[in-house]
């Protein structure tokens, strides 16, 4: 893979990680059955001071759920899930009732979970220590990654999306409606001579192609290929090229395709079809901001690479490329050597 190819993986990594920003696990909910679930992992007695609002939980005579708990838990949600704010807006009052109450119970498992862990000393020891801290660095990353990204402004025009659309409709995937092609039947003569009186006669003859067949009791070797496009199978791709090329239907012509000559009888030609430029635009633009926001992100990296004057130590890394080498060097010649031995064995119990 090339090192213009790694780094396009790296950017887009950067991008990609935003998705996995801590949110509401709620959106399970409207995949499953409702069940209750943990959205919170503060340990029992990590924080002891006063909570707003109305107490809806104790635990061993102390408040640790409130109004203001769920309602900020519930905004969470809403925040890092549109659309189950979206959502909420065609719920009646009592599916609205039961989402609450799933934020709820959520919160009094984790909250059970919480001191149970805490009172088995489990939050004390080096292995949930040394867990925590990489879950902690790993998402305070994940951060400054949606924060970096953010810097980066990306703006793509209608005129830069349809000069795409434009450019690119055959070869993008989905956009493409119907292929068109040139409908085709042929005739496959071994004499040029022969394929080409019969095509002269085929121009001028009343009944053209079908009738000449007839008369020269040609019918059974017909070949009717259909629509022929790019995308045509079971016809040469040379003899499918040139009937691609014909530019004027309805039209008779002789090709010759490795060394047999076909008469060929195209009869419409069909463009082809394509989703409307503005059912695609959106799809189109995302496509292109997407791209063009990976293009800024590995600029600005490359940027701040020379401004913060980062080194690597290829000696190092060649190093370690040697070493690699030499030892599959070694390992296949192990097996050189032992598939000598083998047949030096085999040779004398012969």
């Amino acid at each position: 893979m090339s090192k213009r190819s790694c780094k396009a993986i790296m950017v887009s990594g950067i991008l990609v990680s935003l998705s996995f920003l801590p949110g509401c696990v709620l959106f399970d909910m409207f995949k499953k059955n409702n069940q209750p679930i943990i959205t919170e992992s503060k340990s029992s007695g990590e924080s002891s001071m006063p909570m707003a609002g109305e107490v809806l939980v104790t635990m061993q005579g102390v408040p640790v759920i409130t109004t203001a708990t769920v309602a900020e838990e519930k905004e969470k949600c809403l925040n890092a899930n549109p659309q189950i704010r979206q959502a909420l807006q065609f719920m009646d009052a009592q599916a609205q009732e039961r989402f609450e109450n799933d934020i709820l119970d959520g919160l009094i498992l984790q909250k059970i979970v919480n001191k149970n862990i805490d009172e088995k000393g489990i939050t004390q020891t080096a292995k949930y220590k040394s867990e925590l801290k990489a879950l902690y660095e790993a998402m305070e990353n994940v951060l400054n990654g949606k924060y970096f990204n953010e810097m980066i402004k990306v703006d793509v025009s209608d005129a830069q999306v349809n000069d795409f659309y434009q450019e690119y409709k055959d070869q993008l995937r989905g956009i493409m409606t119907s292929a068109g092609g040139v409908a085709t039947t042929g005739i496959s003569f071994d004499n040029g001579a022969a394929a080409r009186a019969f095509a002269s006669r085929a121009k001028t003859m009343p009944g053209g192609f079908k009738k000449v067949a007839q008369d020269d009791n040609l019918n059974a070797q017909i070949k009717d290929f259909k629509v022929v496009n790019a995308q045509s199978t079971g016809i040469d791709e040379l003899l499918r090229d040139k009937i691609m090329g014909i530019k004027t239907v309805p039209s008779i012509e002789v090709f010759e395709v490795d060394g047999k000559f076909w008469v060929v009888n195209a009869t419409s030609k069909e463009e082809p079809k394509y989703i409307p430029f503005e059912q695609i635009k959106d799809t189109l633009r995302q496509k292109l901001e997407q791209d063009k926001r990976v293009e800024l992100v590995q600029k600005e990296i490359d940027k701040l690479r020379n401004q913060y004057d980062v080194k690597v130590n290829e000696d190092y890394m060649k190093r370690g490329k040697q070493q690699q080498e030499e030892q599959v060097s070694e390992q296949r010649g192990g097996m050189v050597d032992a598939g000598d031995k083998q047949a030096s064995s085999e040779k004398r119990l012969a």
